[in-house]
């Protein structure tokens, strides 16, 4: 019997697949404790909501960690498709929630698209 993990959603932090929901689960993932926060996946730089630190320092640590090349860690796979955040993926700051009100209206949008899967 295979021990691999068939969890299928990524953690956008280091991309391993230990989500059973889509973004915005506000799981943790077992590899690298990012906490599934839809509204930081829709704005990487985002400093406040469920994490301490934007999704972009967070993956950096998780890179660190979990280097690119590592495909397993434990049982959970790396999403094959799964890539690091560009600054492109950022998007402007501008843009992103400033007050706990603002924070509250992204949330209770739809879960954006994981960044890695959208069309430029």
């Amino acid at each position: 019997m295979d021990l691999i993990s068939l969890m299928p959603y990524p953690c956008p932090a280091c991309g391993f697949e230990v989500f059973d929901e889509p973004a915005g689960s506000y799981e943790t993932c077992p590899a690298c404790g990012w906490e599934d926060d839809a509204v930081q996946l829709r704005f990487p730089n985002l400093q406040h909501g469920s994490n301490e630190g934007s999704l972009w320092q967070w993956q950096q640590a998780a890179i660190r960690n979990y280097p690119l090349d590592l495909k397993t860690f434990e049982t959970y796979q790396r999403c094959p498709d799964w890539r690091p955040l560009t600054p492109y993926d950022c998007g402007d700051s501008r843009d992103q929630p400033l007050t706990g009100s603002d924070y509250l209206d992204v949330a209770a949008k739809d879960a954006p698209d994981y960044y890695w899967r959208t069309s430029g």
